[in-house]
Parts: structure tokens; sequence; C-alpha cells
């Protein structure tokens, strides 16, 4: 039976839906409307045209052949027509029918399946004046007017408000491209902390610190000031911020109204709740894309992941569910990542913050290897966190932070974190091993090991635990003390390879707190002095972590 499909929003769900269900169903009416006249932009990529990385906006709408994405092409080369410039004023669900408004007036149009597609806006915060000089970073506009006063020599000092994802990376571009001052704010006490813990996210910091970008953390946002020379942002902590220009990156929030003024319900994130066809309460009534909220596959939780990975999934499923076919999106685990100047940075499932507040009896370990053989020209240190559940030893969450292929080993532990795996399965996880690509063992494998320690007994602090109470045992190569020193108090120095035969020095006034450049000797060392019934735990990410964290912060 031919069906009238109609689909709001020309973005990566929009139109990924479209696409598809095109080739699945080659006779059916499928409309696209799109109140924008350009669209279909990868907005991904908007930071890295600012920075220069991508010349022109144009390349995030053209194919990988060089094809533009307009409605030329989608009608030409993917069947579907598109209504630009389309604004959908309202739906009526019981008709059937939504109005539109378009160049030539308002249009009534009928339909048998509607796809909401509508995205996300960005936040403002409370006290955000409407401005020239106060922007978000969301749409091409923002691109455009940013780059220009850059050019014309404007903008000298950005207030960056808010260090997520986009926070982060227009901070990098600001500063590597342009040399401008950045001043990057932060409510919670670290970077990312959407995505980090504040032991990987303290690595963020001090790689964005030495790179001069000013990181003010716990620094909530008061409200700004504004007047024809620049703006000044005030702070719950610190000096007021005077600088030419604010950029607010706080975040997003989904488009739902059309959503609610036809009936649809919406879910405790507040974004359009869906089944896993990515139905809504509304019969014939469809979401994909920024605009809903899907299934945490750790938490069980509704969670609003406004990814451009999961947009084209949805819509590609969702393609496939209009056609008749029993697909299902699945859970998901949140995967992000981002580029820090040369560091990257990802992370998925829950971080150890999140885990306890979801209720689960969640540690951590901590542990910095290297991402190819450790003899290889070219290997670089990673540093990983691994949380899971203390009882089960089930995986909750990895974040890993580093100059080498981290992204490569968040990718493998998220399809294990979506198959809900424990630590023992992922301590036999194969890889694929040669030296220029990989380690022997895999350090995903590695992490897993320090796990099993951990619940054995080898406890592994944090790379920022204080060692207040502690007696510090350092079994570091005197080279190695003397190249980073511990400077937080006194330390006694005995050797790894002297250790077993001066066991004798050690005594029950301990606790013990053992370091060592990368926690491994440090690790063996604890099991050891466990053996001899002294209480010892050990620096869980070692001295590379801790010293590229702190830096020269106490």
């Amino acid at each position: 039976m031919t069906r009238r499909v109609m689909i709001v929003g020309a973005s990566a769900a929009g139109l990924r839906c479209a696409a598809r269900l095109r080739r699945l169903q080659p006779d059916w009416g499928i409309t696209v409307l799109e109140k924008a006249t350009t669209y279909s932009l990868a907005a991904c990529g908007f930071p890295y045209v600012l920075s220069g990385d991508i010349d022109a906006l144009d390349e995030l709408r053209s194919t990988a052949w060089g094809a533009v994405r307009n409605r030329r092409f989608f009608e030409e080369v993917k069947a579907v027509e598109v209504l630009e410039g389309h604004r959908v004023l309202s739906i009526d669900p019981k008709a059937q029918t939504l109005e539109a408004e378009g160049p030539d007036g308002v249009v009534c149009l009928g339909w048998d399946e509607l796809v909401l597609a509508t995205g996300a806006s960005p936040v403002s915060l409370p006290g955000q004046p409407v401005h020239p000089r106060v922007r978000s970073f969301h749409v091409k506009e923002d691109v455009t007017s940013l780059k220009k006063g850059l050019i014309d020599g404007d903008i000298g000092h950005v207030a960056v408000i808010g260090a997520g994802l986009v926070g982060i990376e227009l901070a990098e571009a600001f500063r590597s491209m342009w040399g401008a001052e950045v001043t990057l704010m932060e409510a919670v006490r670290h970077p990312l902390p959407q995505l980090l813990d504040d032991d990987a996210g303290a690595l963020v910091r001090s790689v964005l610190e030495s790179e001069g970008v000013m990181v003010r953390c716990g620094a909530a946002m008061e409200r700004i000031e504004v007047d024809d020379t620049g703006v000044t942002v005030f702070c719950s902590e610190g000096d007021p911020v005077r600088a030419d220009m604010a950029v607010v990156a706080a975040g997003v929030k989904p488009n739902v109204e059309l959503a609610k003024s036809a009936g649809v319900a919406l879910g405790k994130t507040g974004a359009i709740a869906v089944d896993g066809r990515l139905a809504t309460s509304v019969p014939h009534i469809w979401a994909a894309g920024d605009c809903i909220e899907v299934r945490h596959v750790v938490s069980g939780e509704p969670v609003h992941c406004p990814l451009g990975s999961l947009a084209n999934r949805q819509g590609r499923v969702l393609a496939g569910v209009l056609a008749g076919r029993e697909e299902r999106f699945m859970n998901v685990a949140g995967a992000m990542a981002v580029k820090v100047f040369d560091l990257s940075v990802a992370a998925a499932g829950c971080s150890l913050a999140e885990a306890l507040r979801q209720g689960f009896n969640a540690e951590a370990v901590w542990m910095t290897t290297d991402d190819r053989a450790h003899y290889w020209p070219e290997s670089e240190d990673i540093h990983i966190q691994l949380i899971f559940e203390r009882e089960t030893s089930c995986l909750l969450g990895v974040q890993a932070v580093g100059r080498g292929q981290v992204v490569e080993a968040v990718d493998v532990a998220v399809q294990l974190l979506l198959h809900g795996v424990s630590v023992e399965r992922l301590e036999g996880i194969e890889h694929c091993y040669a030296p220029p690509f990989a380690p022997a063992l895999a350090p995903l494998a590695v992490a897993a090991f320090v796990a099993r320690n951990h619940m054995e007994g080898v406890r592994c602090m944090s790379p920022l635990a204080t060692v207040a109470g502690h007696r510090v045992l350092d079994v570091r190569l005197a080279a190695e003390q003397k190249a980073r020193p511990w400077r937080w108090g006194e330390s006694l120095h005995i050797p790894m390879e002297e250790l077993r035969s001066r066991l004798a020095e050690l005594d029950n006034a301990g606790p013990w707190f053992v370091v060592c450049e990368r926690g491994t000797r440090s690790a063996e060392a604890v099991r050891w002095l466990g053996e001899q019934g002294l209480d010892a735990r050990y620096l869980g990410g070692g001295m590379i972590w801790r010293c590229n964290a702190l830096g020269d912060r106490e």
C-alpha cells in the first residue's frame, strides 16, 4: 500500500530516514519539511571550520565525492521531496494533517505517517543578554560571525562559558588558529563533566592550561554585562572576566514544542519519549534525532544524548520500521570523543560519579600504559579509568585520555558495555597484535587485570589521592625519581629491584602508599607487602598520570 510520509527536520535523523525509506519503499510519497534554506550541514564540524582545519562551511554539506547536499541533490539523487523554507506551525493528529508556512504562504498537507526530527537548540543561561557580543555556537551564522570578528581583529579575548565538548573545541580553535586569549569557565570542578571524572578531567585541564587557555573551574556564571566595547562575565568564584566576546556553550535542549502541541508525551529528560521502534505516544507519529530521549544501557534510565552518530542510526532504524521491518533502536552507552589540542579524550558508559548517583556499588581503577609496543618509536602513553560494580564485577564505564590510540580502546569497550560483560570477560578480549599497532596485551585487558587485582586486595588509589596518614614508598629508579620527583611530603626510596631484599626496612607504622611511574611496579610491590602482613595500597596510573594532571598545581 502506498503511504504518504512527512518528515519535519532536514538534519541527520530526518534525511537519513527519508533516504533509506525511499530505497525500501520506492513508490511511497516522502516529503521533508525544513524551515531553513541551508541544511544537511554536519554541525559537529563547525569548530573545525573556525579552527581552520576545514577550509569552508560548504565542505560540511558535501558528500564524500563532492556533491552538495541541497534540494536538487535530494530530489534528483535520493528521490526525496524537500520543502525548504517551510516552518511547521501545527499538527492535527486526528485529521493527520499539518500546516506549514513557506515562501508562498501557509499550506495544509496530509500524511499517513509523521516523523518528528526537530533537533535541539542551544541552552541559554539565566542572565544571558541578547546582544551581538554574546553568542551561542549552534548554527552556521555563529561560525561566520565569529570568524569575521577574528579576521577583522575585533575579537582578541573570548570568554567561553561551558567546558563541555563544544566549549573545549572552541577554546582550541580560538587559541591555536587565531592566538586569541581564551578564558574557559565551567561550573563543575573539572572540564568535560558529562564525560569524565575529576581524575581524567584534570589531565584535560592541564593540557588546556599548557596551551595558554585560562581555565576557571567551579565558576558558575551569574550574569553577563555587555556594552559597545566588550562583555564582563561575573562568576560564582573569582574576579569578573572582561572579554571582547562571550560564547555560551552550555549544552542543548530538545526542540519539543511542536510535539507537545500535537499531544505527544515527553519523557523524564524533557525530550520526546519513544519506544524501541521510535514510536511516540500518538499513533502514526514517530520521532528521531536530538529531540528524543533514549535508554542508557548501564543505568537503564532515559537519557538525552544528542549525538550525530546516534541520530544517523535512529534515522536509518526508523526508515526500516516504517517500511515494515522488525528493527529496533537499542540502548546506548553514550560513547563520545573530543580532541583537545594534541590530546585525545574518549569515554563511554557511566562515570564513577554517575554510577554512584545511580545507586551502583561502583569502584574505579586507573592505569597508564603504552598504546603500542613500548619499544616502538611512535608509542604514546594512554591513561585509562575503568568503572565497575564491586559485587558483580560488571563493567559500568571507561574513560581514556592520551596522545595515543585512545578512541580505538574505548570503541572496543563500548561493544562490551552494550552486552553487559564483566571484568573477567574483559580480561579475555582478543586483539590484533603487531608492535606498530598494539602492545602484546591489549590496554583494556590490562585495565581489567588491574580491576581484578583491586578486588583481590591490591588496592588502587586515585591519581589525585591525598596521602595524609600514609607513608610513601617510592619504588622507582633514581633517574626516574629525579626526572619526576615526589613533591607531596616525605617518601622512602627503595627501587623495585631491591625491595625483596630490603623488606625488613619496612615496618607496620604504615599504611604504606606505593608509587612508581605507571602503577605496574607499585601494584606488584603492594602484593609483596601484603604477603608480609603490611597494610599498603598504590597510586593508580602512577606518577605520569599524577604529574600530568596536576602540573604545577599541588
